[in-house]
């Protein structure tokens, strides 16, 4: 079993504000685990989507294995899946990341293109006037998911320092051309350390040598 070393840790406070939403850096590290070092191990023959696609489908299951015993909660928000926290503080699912864990202005934290369901995301929704009475909730997981905070678990292969740097990031706006570029909400996750040949992340292709990229919604 791999150490659990904090190369670049996170602070204090980062870390009991995960706490606070029913997370933890030991808990996203075991979520990631398999995925990332399924990952890491893929040959020079893989497709280029390989590990990107090994770090979201493994990394989703692996998440929904951990949190629904505590009442977390699977949902589809119009084909992107998401994880629902049991008092709805929060809804996640995993992307790559481009300058993760890296505060300096120069370094803008952005994604790649994303669709019209993390627009949607961005964007206040409207509230409805009631007429007559006290309101009635009738929302179920797919209303709760989509009211609820929306964040990406955004994770970034970490070039010589072997490991992939880690965030939970709220995303705020967009360019364009669909990058989420602006957060509300950016909470450190403890670095993932992982040993061995990491070139696979390195394959040419659109995404570029930074990282991989994470099927996340259609376009």
């Amino acid at each position: 079993m791999m150490a659990l070393v904090n190369a670049q840790p996170n602070g204090q406070d980062d870390e009991r504000r995960l706490i606070a939403m029913g997370l933890s850096t030991e808990l996203i590290h075991n979520g990631l685990r398999r995925g990332v070092v399924r990952a890491a191990n893929r040959s020079s023959y893989a497709l280029k989507t390989a590990p990107g696609t090994d770090i979201y489908q493994d990394g989703m299951e692996d998440f929904t294995e951990l949190l629904t015993a505590d009442g977390w909660r699977a949902v589809d928000i119009e084909g992107q899946p998401r994880l629902l926290h049991p008092a709805g503080l929060l809804a996640f699912t995993i992307s790559s990341g481009i300058n993760v864990g890296k505060p300096e202005l120069h370094c803008r934290l952005r994604t790649r293109r994303k669709g019209k369901t993390t627009k949607g995301s961005l964007a206040p929704r409207p509230q409805h006037p009631v007429l007559f009475g006290d309101p009635v909730d009738t929302a179920g997981p797919v209303e709760e998911s989509a009211s609820a905070p929306f964040y990406f678990l955004l994770c970034e292969r970490a070039g010589l320092d072997g490991g992939v740097y880690i965030e939970l990031a709220r995303p705020a706006g967009m360019t364009d051309g669909g990058c989420v570029n602006a957060w509300s909400d950016r909470i450190r996750v403890g670095f993932f350390p992982l040993e061995g040949d990491l070139s696979v992340f390195d394959q040419p292709g659109d995404d570029g040598p930074d990282g991989f990229d994470v099927p996340v919604e259609p376009r």
